[in-house]
């Protein structure tokens, strides 16, 4: 059975922020392997952003005239993997927590969350509750930890 995953796809890195100027997909719709799925506009040049693959466009974060910034979230899309036996290359090895040292987590106030204003940012954009997101090592929530929660999340 072919399993699909959410890849959450970002504008580019930018050099200064762009404006969304058009959006070619729409929730629920199929796309094919590089198809036009948002144009943006930074500097007088216009970029495309592409699918990486074929799949489903399972939700937008951006409208048209909204401005992103550099690597910030534009859409999800659910795309089927190919069939692969790659759990057969880890077979005999120890479970990751096994062999893992964790390092400890910064002391923090029960009340008080340290967030990245990057996090922060795009966790209201995709309207996450920060205070389900677990820390990362320092005891910071950063925006991979809240895309972490995101693919936990839509994968549940």
């Amino acid at each position: 059975m072919r399993q699909t995953t959410t890849h959450l796809i970002c504008a580019p890195t930018l050099g200064q922020p762009a404006t969304v100027i058009d959006i070619h997909a729409a929730p629920g719709l199929w796309v094919g392997n590089d198809a036009p799925l948002v144009s943006l506009q930074a500097g007088g040049e216009r970029l495309v952003v592409h699918a990486p693959s074929a799949g489903v466009v399972a939700s937008l974060v951006v409208a048209v005239d909204d401005q992103v910034g550099s690597d910030e979230l534009l859409l999800m899309m659910e795309i089927e993997e190919e069939e692969s036996d790659w759990l057969a290359l880890v077979d005999g090895l120890p479970p990751a927590c096994a062999i893992a040292d964790v390092p400890p987590v910064a002391a923090v106030h029960a009340d008080l969350l340290q967030v990245s204003r990057d996090a922060a940012a795009l966790a209201a954009r995709l309207g996450v509750d920060l205070s389900q997101v677990s820390p990362g090592p320092d005891g910071v929530i950063d925006e991979g930890a809240v895309e972490r929660w995101v693919r936990q999340a839509l994968g549940r």
